[in-house]
């Protein structure tokens, strides 16, 4: 089962009506101030998650009449996308997507850049995604078609200290058993260029970032 929550960062009604046309089985959770984008979007969500500071509560009200409602209080020690994600998951979710998760907070960004991480140790698929960009994390080799990718550009990035042995093959500037280091932009901007993008490494967390201008 495919998760989409909407959360509360930066993301256009007409966006996410595109997502929800290609996910239209998916359930669907606001968070937060996410509620807002879905109500401007048209979209009836099943679940509503979050404390709902951020959120009009004459909204809140009138939605959760008719959605699952899980409230959390303020004070709490979880972003409400991280209880959201465990709330997907526990729901049977082995796909979540993350729209709305980047943004002007950048604490909030990259807290759900580890989103991603809490993801793939629960076994689970996962990516965030916006206008220009499809982020993922890997911990073990993989391959995409090249009609597949989100974008033109490529790139790879370690998530924790290193990731070694990393090897590229069907893009523009492939690579054969480079450690990818912290500080090190090696592994930015490349582009496919055969039929299957194929990715391999030893050991690590890859972060794989699909961009379109």
């Amino acid at each position: 089962m495919t998760a989409v929550l909407i959360c509360g960062g930066t993301l256009s009604p007409a966006f996410l009506r595109e997502v929800s046309e290609q996910y239209k089985d998916a359930a669907v959770y606001a968070v937060d101030g996410g509620l807002a984008v879905a109500e401007a979007a048209g979209i009836l969500p099943d679940y509503l998650v979050g404390d709902f500071d951020t959120a009009d509560e004459s909204l809140v009200s009138r939605y959760e009449k008719t959605c699952v409602t899980i409230r959390h209080v303020p004070e709490k020690d979880a972003t409400d996308t991280e209880l959201a994600v465990d709330e997907a998951i526990q729901r049977g979710a082995d796909k979540i997507i993350l729209l709305g998760a980047t943004g002007s907070r950048m604490d909030h960004t990259l807290a759900n850049f580890h989103m991603l991480y809490r993801i793939l140790l629960c076994g689970k698929e996962a990516w965030i995604l916006n206008e220009n960009n499809r982020i993922s994390l890997h911990n073990k080799p993989f391959s995409r078609k090249r009609r597949e990718l989100f974008g033109t550009y490529l790139s790879f990035l370690p998530f924790f200290g290193e990731v070694t042995g990393v090897t590229l093959a069907g893009v523009k500037y492939p690579l054969e058993g480079k450690t990818l280091t912290a500080g090190n932009s090696l592994g930015v901007s490349n582009e496919g260029m055969g039929d299957t993008i194929w990715v391999s490494f030893v050991s690590g967390y890859l972060l794989m970032i699909e961009s379109r201008d």
